[in-house]
């Protein structure tokens, strides 16, 4: 198997790079995680200039037609970038009305969330989606009662995708943020680069996604974990450039520290962790409409949880104690891998999860 980039897909890394570099450089980044965290300005320039949302959705939804490879590209440079915007948020909700809407409502839903006009959010960040306390109850039309935080992005999501609880069967439902019943709060963060938000519904009208095959639930949450995979390798190839520009330009005794086996070592093997990674995530995402994906999502996600948390970690050994400043960008890559190799259960479930799946 080839898990090299196509010609157009190198193109769209490097322009989405080249683009990321110039319109979202760390005082940018830094100046929206300290207002609310969402650049809109971006977000529509992203969407509308380089069609960063979901690449690989069907043209008849107003998407490009590729493939998850694709997606898996624009996650990692925007991950690479701690690129301020709604992008897994919006992404997984658009995954969920793809697998689990009927036609009508992916006519209806898909073409304002693949342009970004509508934000979505997909609540379901936890362990798993049977773990929600979310009821439903349906007596001619659907409400749902319960609470989910937290919400990646919810402060600014404009339709939520919750899963809830009926007759002991989970079903995904979608939700408008406008809609009676719907109070969201923005909440701390570790990352302000990603904030995050509790949901509480009361009796919140809601719209089910019921036309999915069975198991179409837990495949939003196996793409979401790919997805998310990519995006951590973006940001540990972030931190092993930031930790070899430094070992190159700094010296001591009159030497790059560089040149110190410590420090190579270091370096080392912060790229071995890479690359074992990049290939986990490129097979995952070539593979993921086969009947490999229920293994191949949680073993990457472990994998790039952990080298992520890895590289910032060493990469701020090799810059010194400057390196856990606010003011520096390794402790923002510090805080995204923290918060997100913990998002959909962590990579001790997602080892436990790879080991149920196996027969283990």
């Amino acid at each position: 198997m080839d898990f090299g980039f196509s010609t157009e897909q190198e193109d769209f890394r490097e322009s989405l790079r080249r683009f990321l570099r110039d319109s979202s450089p760390m005082a940018r980044v830094r100046q929206t995680a300290g207002a609310d965290g969402y650049d809109r300005a971006l977000w529509r320039r992203l969407c509308d200039e380089l069609g960063v949302l979901a690449p690989h959705a069907p043209a008849r939804y107003d998407g490009a037609a590729g493939t998850l490879v694709d997606t898996a590209i624009a996650f990692g440079e925007l991950g690479r970038a701690l690129t301020p915007v709604p992008l897994a948020a919006t992404t997984f909700a658009i995954e969920s009305v793809l697998r689990l809407g009927d036609p009508e409502q992916r006519d209806r839903l898909l073409p304002a969330l693949l342009s970004g006009a509508v934000v979505g959010a997909y609540t379901a960040t936890n362990a798993h989606p049977t773990s929600t306390t979310v009821r439903a109850e349906c007596r001619g039309s659907t409400v749902l009662t319960g609470a989910c935080a937290p919400v990646l992005d919810g402060h600014v999501a404009d339709l939520f995708v919750v899963p809830a609880r009926a007759d002991g069967e989970v079903t995904l439902h979608v939700v408008r943020a406008d809609a009676p019943g719907v109070t969201v709060t923005r909440l701390p963060s570790f990352d302000p680069t990603r904030p995050v938000a509790r949901l509480v519904l009361t009796r919140a009208p809601a719209e089910a996604l019921t036309a999915g095959l069975p198991g179409a639930v837990e495949r939003v949450s196996d793409v979401a974990r790919v997805l998310l995979a990519a995006e951590m390798l973006g940001g540990a190839e972030a931190c092993l450039a930031l930790a070899v520009d430094h070992a190159k330009s700094r010296s001591q005794f009159d030497r790059p520290i560089g040149s110190f086996q410590a420090v190579k070592h270091a370096c080392a093997d912060m790229l071995i962790e890479i690359d074992a990674t990049r290939v986990a995530v490129m097979f995952a995402a070539m593979t993921a409409d086969g009947d490999q994906l229920p293994v191949t999502a949680p073993l990457t996600m472990a994998q790039a949880g952990e080298t992520y948390l890895q590289c910032a970690d060493s990469a701020m050994q090799v810059h010194g104690g400057i390196a856990f400043t606010w003011e520096h960008e390794l402790h923002q890559h510090l805080r995204r891998a923290t918060t997100t190799e913990v998002l959909f259960g962590g990579s001790a479930h997602q080892r436990a999860l790879l080991a149920e799946r196996v027969g283990l």
